[in-house]
């Protein structure tokens, strides 16, 4: 966790959107933290959680980013704030991209016009490794690559087009310090039975919580090899606490070695591959898809396959920042939470949570 002393979170009043969520509560878990001397946290979602530790003690402001109403309730929620966190997102229905738009990108330009009308001194966007064009399978990306996207990847387009939005808005004022973060995938057992509905959908997910032990004896994964990389939802909330408290700008990279390959992927999850072409299982992902057996659109199957491994020197240097949870344990003991039907008490955490964004 960040040292709060000189930096700039004793009496921090800070908003996050999309605070139920994934990250959102890991943050909390931190922010909420009396060590930290922060003055206030506002959590701006479309449901309230129960008030239960992290999200109790917490002011909260229901809004819903998807709506052009939400303008009027965003210049309310922060209104006085240092700070504001960006995290909320959309990842289904993937049937409708023009939802998805509408929360993702509409609702993110709504946020950057609420930060830049109420003056807020500091805002942190979060993007994703998504964000990047494809790059090598060989390479480490740095924050310098082309934020361009995936084009076939609707996750992709909205995650180049949100940062394009935020830098717009937002990246020529100099009272505002503007940070955009780039996680790799970001997991948390807590987080297992939300990412298993957006994911897998009522039928598979609930195979997946039957089928005891590995999730399967052999698991087919695309030609050319994978290389994916894994990163704890506390880890990355330990480096949004340093970027608020040093106040950091920039881009930064986020995600925790080692970076798998299929053989890794294979062997974190105990199971054996099957080289498969690439071809065939986004062919057999796409019929899946028209059926409804799965809510997976193929576009993140190419996102799998295009997107980059990431450098994180620049955070590891200016954030002093290292990942606690090693990359495969995490992916491990995602999947494990995943079998058992895990959750947390948030609304959207619940095993029997929502579909939306927080």
């Amino acid at each position: 966790m960040a040292d709060s002393s000189p930096g700039h979170l004793r009496g921090l009043r800070v908003a996050v959107t999309g605070a139920s969520g994934n990250v959102g509560t890991a943050l909390l878990r931190q922010l909420t933290d009396p060590s930290l001397g922060v003055a206030e946290v506002r959590g701006l979602a479309r449901r309230r959680p129960p008030d239960v530790a992290p999200y109790a003690g917490v002011d909260w402001r229901l809004v819903d980013l998807g709506v052009p109403a939400a303008e009027d309730d965003l210049a309310r929620a922060l209104d006085g704030v240092d700070a504001v966190v960006h995290l909320a997102w959309a990842l289904q229905p993937g049937r409708h991209p023009e939802q998805l738009h509408a929360v993702n990108v509409d609702g993110t330009h709504r946020v950057a016009r609420a930060a830049a009308l109420n003056g807020v001194p500091h805002v942190v966007h979060m993007s994703s490794l998504g964000a990047y064009a494809a790059g090598a399978r060989d390479q480490q990306v740095r924050e310098d690559w082309p934020v361009t996207g995936i084009p076939s990847s609707q996750y992709s387009r909205d995650k180049s087009s949100a940062e394009r939005v935020v830098r717009q808005v937002l990246g020529n004022r100099p009272d505002t310090t503007l940070t955009v973060v780039r996680p790799t995938l970001v997991l948390q057992p807590d987080a297992a039975s939300e990412i298993g509905r957006y994911f897998l959908g009522p039928l598979l997910f609930a195979a997946a919580r039957a089928v005891p032990g590995p999730v399967a004896q052999v698991l087919p994964l695309p030609l050319p090899a994978l290389r994916v990389g894994f990163v704890h939802a506390d880890d990355v909330a330990d480096a949004l606490v340093r970027i608020l408290d040093r106040r950091a700008s920039g881009p930064f990279n986020l995600a925790a070695e080692p970076t798998l390959d299929a053989d890794g992927l294979a062997r974190a999850l105990g199971t054996r591959r099957i080289p498969v072409p690439a071809f065939v299982l986004r062919a057999a992902l796409t019929a899946a898809h028209v059926a409804h057996l799965v809510p997976t659109e193929p576009g993140w199957l190419d996102l799998g396959l295009g997107a980059p491994a990431l450098d994180t020197t620049r955070a590891r240097t200016l954030l002093d920042w290292a990942p606690v949870h090693p990359g495969d344990a995490v992916l491990r003991q995602f999947v494990a939470a995943l079998g058992s039907g895990d959750g947390a008490s948030g609304p959207l955490l619940e095993p029997s949570g929502g579909t939306r964004h927080g």
